[in-house]
C-alpha cells in the first residue's frame, strides 16, 4: 500500500507499507477490538478473509487506486493498494 501526499506550496509525503505488514491475523484482532468501541459488530476471522481478498486482488491488479484526491487549493491524496 503506498500513501501519497503532495501540498501545492509546501512539502510531498510518500509512505509505502507493506501488504503483509498491514493485512495480517494481529492487525485483524486489533481492528476488530477498536471497531467494536463503536458499535460495529465485526468478527476477526472475517477480516482475515478480507484481508485475504485484499493480497489476491493486489496480485492481480498492483496498481489499484483506493482514494484519489484532488482539492482546489492544488493538493493531492492518492492511496494505492
Amino acid at each position: 500500500m503506498r500513501i501519497r501526499v503532495r501540498e501545492k506550496g509546501g512539502t510531498n509525503l510518500f509512505v509505502p507499507f507493506p501488504t503483509g505488514l498491514i493485512c495480517n491475523r494481529l492487525t485483524a484482532c486489533i481492528a476488530a477490538r477498536a471497531a467494536s468501541e463503536y458499535g460495529v459488530r465485526v468478527s476477526p476471522a472475517r477480516l482475515v478473509r478480507l484481508f485475504t481478498a485484499l493480497k489476491r486482488y493486489k496480485k492481480q491488479h498492483p496498481d489499484w487506486v483506493l482514494v484519489e484526491v484532488h482539492s482546489a487549493d492544488g493538493d493531492y491524496v492518492s492511496v494505492k493498494l
